[in-house]
């Protein structure tokens, strides 16, 4: 984001523009001594080699580089020791290599409280310094505190001739919970739902201790979990101490039901000093249709002229609901239709019997019918059952043999 003389910067947020800051020194040094007015500098011209900190930046790399360059490091120290810093050098060096940066313009007529510079290639402390150039110079700036005072600094790209502004007392570092919650998105019946809560500092602060309750669903039942978890009444919860800024911690906890549906989770996290994060995810649990279709002669063999009996027996083995249920049976030749009867009415049609739909078969369920037919000639038979519901594409085929004499 770019800056400049006409817009706002908020101190506290070190993406917001940063010139506000620079209009209040320039209006707060209107009131300089005559002896600091003698030491003012007028720049006009940033870059020149043997004036310039460091080489020039092109990228937030580069700056980064001027931070880690061991050589030039110390240079840093000499100037805010000629300014008369009382900050910690560490805390500077550890925001450059990693606090957020920003670009902007340093506008002409800024009056700057120092900035460093070079004089026969030793780094030196330049008081009072008034960009007085042709135009605005690019620049890149961070935030950080020491010592309990916040502070911006500032780095024109040209030169890497850095200064500091002092933004007043540093907040107090606080801590901040994010919350987040992984679930299967679908999972079947009986089979383990594996529920992973992740936590988060995102804060400035570290949290000394941090409760997480995970409520166990309805019709759910708890097997285990990670990180110490216990299963508490109707939760599991975690104890978590000393969470650092930008600390993340996972914890998983695994369940399993019987009960075909919907099942939502909303872990809650609540810290000592950052108070309550919360959030949601759910699993929609696939219940399990498994059908048994069975077709039994009573006697076997059976005279000519007897009657032959069958049953014709479906089971649904599973939990979810089957529905559409038929069933079509087909007599030899060898037979005759006589009756029937069972869980739905009974039609037969020459040798072709239908049994009535069933709409709905629930889970462990059970439906039967029994047909009758007469032994007509003497035959190794076969009576044929043919079963189909909504929930499969394909028929499922039985048959029985019956022996007739």
């Amino acid at each position: 984001m770019n800056w400049s003389l006409g817009g706002r910067f908020g101190i506290l947020a070190p993406v917001q523009r940063f010139a506000t800051t620079l209009v209040l020194f320039l209006v707060g040094l209107l009131a300089l001594t005559s002896l600091g007015r003698a030491e003012e500098h007028r720049a006009t011209r940033l870059g020149h080699p043997a004036t310039r900190f460091a080489p020039t930046m092109h990228t937030v790399d580069d700056l980064r580089a001027r931070f880690r360059d061991e050589k030039l490091w110390p240079d840093f120290g000499v100037v805010l020791q000629q300014w008369g810093w009382s900050g910690d050098l560490q805390d500077l060096r550890r925001a450059g290599l990693t606090a957020e940066v920003i670009e902007g313009k340093i506008p002409v007529g800024t009056r700057m409280p120092f900035m460093s510079s070079r004089k026969n290639g030793a780094a030196i402390c330049l008081r009072n310094v008034i960009w007085a150039g042709e135009a605005p110079v690019e620049a890149y700036a961070f935030n950080f505190s020491s010592k309990g005072r916040l502070y911006r600094c500032v780095i024109p790209k040209p030169c890497s001739n850095f200064f500091l502004e002092d933004l007043g007392p540093a907040p107090i570092p606080m801590p901040a919970l994010a919350l987040q919650c992984n679930a299967p998105d679908r999972q079947f019946t009986g089979r383990p739902i594996k529920v992973t809560v992740a936590l988060k500092n995102t804060g400035d602060g570290a949290e000394s201790r941090t409760s997480i309750a995970l409520p166990i669903p309805p019709g759910a039942s708890f097997v285990s979990a990670t990180e110490g978890g216990e299963a508490i009444l109707d939760r599991v919860t975690w104890e978590v101490a000393g969470l650092a800024t930008n600390s993340l911690r996972e914890f998983t906890a695994v369940f399993t039901t019987e009960r075909p549906g919907r099942m939502e989770f909303r872990p809650v996290a609540i810290g000592t000093l950052a108070g309550q994060a919360n959030c949601e995810c759910h699993t929609q649990v696939l219940g399990v249709y498994a059908v048994l279709v069975e077709v039994i002669d009573l006697e076997d063999p059976v005279e000519i002229g007897k009657p032959v009996n069958y049953v014709i027996t479906v089971t649904n083995q599973g939990n979810q609901t089957g529905t559409g249920i038929r069933v079509v049976c087909t007599v030899p030749d060898s037979q005759e239709f006589v009756s029937g009867s069972g869980s739905t009415p009974v039609q037969a049609i020459g040798r072709t019997i239908k049994m009535s739909p069933l709409p709905s078969l629930d889970g462990k369920q059970v439906a039967t019918w029994r047909v009758q037919t007469r032994a007509l000639r003497p035959d190794d038979s076969r009576f044929k059952v043919e079963f189909a519901t909504d929930q499969f594409e394909k028929p499922i085929r039985r048959e029985e043999s019956t022996r007739l004499f």
